[in-house]
């Protein structure tokens, strides 16, 4: 169970009733309760199949469909004006 302490003007930690939600000092943790939470090597770690799917349309697929439909859509566009040849 985690827990607020304060230090004393003697650097000593001493356990304070305030709960963990609103205490400003420091909170100790049980080695379970550590290791449920997110550290740096979670940031590292290989994504999924799925998530590199996701990845790949958003970097690529998705800027090259915009692309093309602005190609096509100036192409149309273009068609319609007249030629301004003298």
């Amino acid at each position: 169970m985690a827990v607020c302490v304060a230090q004393d003007s003697n650097a000593m930690l001493y356990v304070t009733t305030i709960p963990v939600e609103s205490c400003a000092d420091l909170v100790l943790l049980t080695a379970s309760e550590f290791t449920s939470y997110p550290t740096l090597v979670d940031i590292f770690t290989m994504p999924t199949a799925s998530d590199l799917g996701q990845m790949w349309l958003i970097f690529f697929a998705l800027p090259l469909i915009c692309y093309l439909t602005a190609w096509g859509l100036g192409v149309v566009v273009n068609f319609f004006k007249p030629n301004q040849e003298d």
